[in-house]
C-alpha cells in the first residue's frame, strides 16, 4: 500500500463524528483515496458536515502526520482490514470490525489460535490463582492469551503466558503514548518483545471510559473462544461474553460458590449455556471445534446457539432504554455518568447500549461523552 493510501485510510478513519457503521458503508462505496480528492461540494452532497469536510480536506493533516511519525519508528505497525494479509482474519468476521490496527511487537500473533481471559479487576486471590493457572496450562498446550492489560485478571494472565515462554497479545482501550494502567508500562514492555500490543486507536488517544467496551470486542473478536475467570453480576468482564456470543464464539466459565459476589457473573453465565471448565484441557477440547471453523468459515455452534432466544419483553425493554438515551442526546457531548444518573442504570449496562447504538450508526463517541448523529 502507497503511503498516500495510509494517509487516506488515516485521515478517513479519524473523521470526528464518524459511526463505524457510516465509515464502512462509505468504504464500499469508495476507496478512502478518492474520498479525501473529492470536492467540498462532493463531500457535502455524500452528507459529510462542514466538521468532517474541513477535516477531510485539512492538508497536511497534524493527526495524520502524528501517525506517520509513530509509524516511521521500528517496531510499530498499521495493520488496515482492505488488502492487508496481515489483518487477522478472525476479527475481519465480527460486525464493525476496527478499519485500523495499531500494532507493537509481533503481527503474526494476532492470527494465532487464541483464548480471551477477562475478568475481574478486583478479583480475589483464588481468583488470580485460578488465572494464573489456566493460563500456564492455555500456553503449554500452545494456545495464545489475549486480555485487555488491566489490573486483576488481565495482568495476571499475561504475566503467567509469559512466565511460561507463551505469545500473549494486550488489547488496549487507549493509543500507546497514554498506555493504562500505568502500573503496567512493565508489562507491556515484556508483551511486545514476544506478542503483541494492539490497539484501534491513534497514538495520541487518551484512555477514556467509553473505549473500554470497544476494547471487549477487539478481544473477543481475536479469539476462538472467551474464558471469564471470575466476575460479578454486573462486571465489564460480561460485556465482553456478550460480544463474544454475538460474535458466534464460545465462552467459558470457571464456576465459584453461591455465597461470592465475585463469582455471581461466572455462576450465571452458565446458567444461561456457557461452557462450566476446570481445565485448560476442557477449553482445548471445545475450542477445537471452533478453529476448525474459522479457518473453513462455516457458522459456529457454541454459547450462541445454546443461549435461549431473547424474549419479546426483553427486546422490547432493550428497544425502550436505546429510544431513552437516544432522547438524552444531542449535538453537544453528553457524559456517560450523567446518563447512567438520569436512566437510574449502571455504567457498565449504559456504555454497553451506547456501544450497539454506535454500532448501528446512531451515535458517536466525542471528547466528554457521546453525541446523537443526524438522522437518528
Amino acid at each position: 500500500m502507497t503511503e498516500q493510501q495510509i494517509i487516506a485510510w488515516l485521515t478517513l478513519s479519524m473523521t470526528p463524528r464518524l459511526s463505524g457503521v457510516k465509515l464502512q458503508k462509505i468504504i464500499e462505496f469508495t476507496s478512502p483515496l478518492e474520498l479525501i480528492n473529492l470536492s467540498k461540494k462532493e463531500l457535502f452532497d455524500l452528507k459529510f458536515t462542514d466538521l468532517q469536510v474541513r477535516h477531510l480536506t485539512d492538508k497536511p493533516n497534524a493527526n495524520v502526520e502524528r501517525c506517520l511519525n509513530w509509524l516511521s519508528k521500528d517496531g510499530n505497525h498499521l495493520l488496515i482490514c482492505e488488502d492487508d494479509s496481515a489483518y487477522p482474519q478472525l476479527l475481519k468476521e465480527i460486525p464493525c470490525y476496527p478499519p485500523l490496527l495499531f500494532v507493537q511487537g509481533e503481527v503474526s500473533a494476532l492470527s494465532s489460535n487464541q483464548i480471551g481471559v477477562v475478568g475481574s479487576r478486583n478479583s480475589s486471590q483464588d481468583g488470580l490463582y485460578i488465572t494464573r493457572q489456566f493460563s500456564a496450562e492455555l500456553t503449554q498446550l500452545g494456545v495464545t492469551i489475549t486480555s485487555g492489560l488491566a489490573l486483576g485478571v488481565d495482568g495476571h494472565a499475561h504475566q503467567a503466558c509469559l512466565d511460561h515462554k507463551g505469545t500473549t497479545v494486550a488489547v488496549l482501550g487507549s493509543g500507546f503514548d497514554y498506555l493504562y494502567p500505568k502500573q503496567h508500562q512493565r508489562l507491556a514492555e515484556r508483551i511486545k518483545a514476544t506478542g503483541a500490543l494492539v490497539s484501534e486507536f491513534a497514538p495520541f488517544y487518551p484512555p477514556r471510559a467509553y473505549n473500554f467496551p470497544r476494547r471487549n470486542r477487539i478481544i473477543s473478536g481475536l479469539s476462538v473462544g472467551v474464558l471469564v475467570v471470575e466476575a460479578a453480576a454486573k462486571s465489564g468482564s460480561l460485556i465482553t461474553a456478550r460480544f463474544a456470543l454475538e460474535q458466534g464464539r464460545d465462552v467459558y466459565a470457571v464456576p465459584g460458590s453461591v455465597l461470592n459476589p465475585n463469582a455471581m457473573g461466572c455462576n450465571n453465565l452458565i446458567r444461561d449455556g456457557a461452557v462450566l471448565v476446570r481445565s485448560a484441557q476442557d477449553i482445548v477440547q471445545e475450542m477445537n471445534g471452533l478453529i476448525d471453523w474459522s479457518q473453513t468459515e462455516q457458522q459456529g455452534l457454541g454459547f450462541h446457539a445454546q443461549l435461549p432466544a431473547k424474549n419479546s419483553e426483553k427486546c422490547a425493554s432493550e428497544s425502550d432504554l436505546n429510544q431513552g438515551l437516544l432522547n438524552l442526546l444531542g449535538d453537544k457531548p453528553t457524559a456517560v455518568d450523567f446518563l447512567a444518573q438520569s436512566t437510574h442504570l449502571p455504567v457498565n449496562q449504559v456504555m454497553m447500549q451506547l456501544l450497539e447504538l454506535e454500532l448501528k450508526g446512531l451515535v458517536a463517541s466525542v471528547g466528554g461523552g457521546y453525541i446523537r448523529l443526524r438522522g437518528s
